[in-house]
């Protein structure tokens, strides 16, 4: 009588340490297929870029070369993004005095919605900023349109960002394109046309790329 009552207790007992295990687990697996933080903002990021590209009916060389009939000079960077409510390309054009203007073209029917002179921010600032940029458009070899069609062959999509920039001391365009599966950022070596690096932005290590 007495093996009889054990038994039932202890397979309780194990039944209920199968249950809470099985709890445990559960809790912990859906603990690590949480989303992070960052990745929750990458997200939030490439579907605002996604809606923006949407709106927008202009395509970002079109928008350029508006912007560069307003503003004569090279472009340094070009972003997709809103504007008080209104989809706009923004450019960053220095001319040929040295001057640093930042044009809005309206992406949806081509207006100029803001041209502003960069030494309305910080003046010490802006003068270090330009004083590195003159630097890195003396190193280049490259326009920023055949770097972007370098890009364009290795990541097909649409850019919504590029850059001249200093990428662990080789002068590089980097370009944000926004593509079917995401963003992906493309380094282009400013000097030889070599794709430098492939990174998408919900990764810490980007691809190496060879042209």
């Amino acid at each position: 009588m007495k093996k009889k009552m054990i038994i039932p207790a202890l397979a309780a007992t194990l039944i209920g340490g199968a249950v809470v295990g099985n709890s445990v687990f559960s809790t912990a697996f859906a603990s690590n297929n949480a989303p992070t933080t960052t990745q929750a903002e990458e997200q939030k990021d490439d579907e605002n870029i996604a809606e923006l590209q949407a709106k927008a009916k202009l395509s970002l060389d079109e928008a350029q070369v508006i912007a560069l009939n307003k503003v004569a000079g090279t472009v340094k960077e070009s972003e997709l993004e809103d504007e008080d409510g209104v989809v706009v390309y923004g450019f960053e054009i220095q001319t040929a005095s040295g001057d640093v203007n930042d044009v809005k073209v309206n992406a949806i029917n081509g207006d100029i919605v803001k041209i502003e002179n960069d030494a309305n921010d910080d003046e010490n600032d802006g003068e270090e900023n330009d004083d590195n940029i003159a630097e890195l458009q003396a190193k280049a070899k490259l326009t920023v349109d055949e770097a972007q069609a370098i890009a364009l062959k290795e990541v097909a999509g649409t850019v919504n960002k590029s850059e001249l920039e200093d990428e662990d001391g080789v002068v590089v365009y980097g370009f944000e394109i926004q593509t079917t599966n995401g963003v992906q950022d493309v380094k282009i070596d400013a000097a030889t046309g070599k794709v430098v690096k492939v990174e998408a932005d919900n990764e810490a290590e980007g691809q190496e790329g060879n042209e």
